[in-house]
């Protein structure tokens, strides 16, 4: 068990959860594709909604303390669903760009192959010329655009990406873990989930800081029990 907020039986019941309502609505899924098309009315809907049941699945994977090798293996699910959900607007949403850069985040720190993650980067291209993070976790350099998409909490993260060594990257990105990357996500869906005793609360989990630190090769130890880093997805080897 790798959340602090929830026990066992609740993540479990999470799952198991999710699990019955992806079934139920895949199955819906394809019976209306089958009735009206793939491009039918109301079938985006259901993919947008089955969309939200992997992800937050694949969260309350990690928060479950289930094995990374597990979690890897999920990952092309993932994918596919976000491929399926993908339409232009989506350069607008908050939410797929989160689920966009967690998602490249966590295949970066589990090493997922080459053919998987040019999927994921396909996907989130449309915000790549907008935002240097997701620019550096698709390069897995800095380069030299200065926006970040969003700047609450993003921005932060400049910090530790342009920081003159390695031993200040990791005290900002300790900062931006401790003061800045929770509160700046109040106005999200998930936000004090924990609070709810209902199947909502998936866990809570920085993966972008992950990314950075297996990308920029920082000595994370000092980080392992700050809230919300993925100590050990970080340090996964296949």
């Amino acid at each position: 068990m790798r959340d602090g907020y929830k026990d066992t039986a609740y993540i479990e019941g999470f799952l198991d959860n999710h699990d019955a309502r992806i079934t139920k609505f895949e199955r819906a899924a394809e019976a209306l594709i089958a009735e009206r098309g793939p491009d039918g009315e109301g079938v985006y809907t259901l993919v947008n909604y089955l969309e939200v049941l992997y992800f937050n699945k694949l969260i309350a994977l990690y928060s479950a303390g289930r094995p990374l090798d597990e979690i890897r293996g999920f990952l092309p699910e993932v994918v596919g669903i976000m491929e399926r959900a993908y339409t232009p607007s989506v350069n607008r949403n908050m939410d797929y760009y989160n689920e966009c850069l967690w998602l490249m985040s966590i295949g970066i720190m589990l090493d997922i192959e080459e053919g998987l993650m040019n999927r994921i980067k396909r996907i989130a291209k449309i915000y790549q010329d907008h935002d240097k993070l997701m620019d550096f976790l698709m390069n897995g350099s800095v380069s030299g655009k200065s926006h970040f998409l969003m700047d609450r909490p993003y921005a932060k993260l400049a910090n530790v990406l342009m920081a003159s060594d390695k031993d200040t990257s990791v005290m900002h990105l300790a900062q931006y873990l401790q003061n800045d990357w929770y509160p700046a996500h109040e106005g999200t869906g998930w936000h004090d989930t924990h609070a709810i005793d209902d199947f909502v609360y998936r866990g809570y989990w920085s993966f972008e800081s992950g990314a950075i630190v297996k990308i920029l090769d920082l000595n994370d130890s000092s980080l392992k029990d700050v809230p919300y880093y993925p100590y050990d997805m970080v340090h996964y080897r296949g």
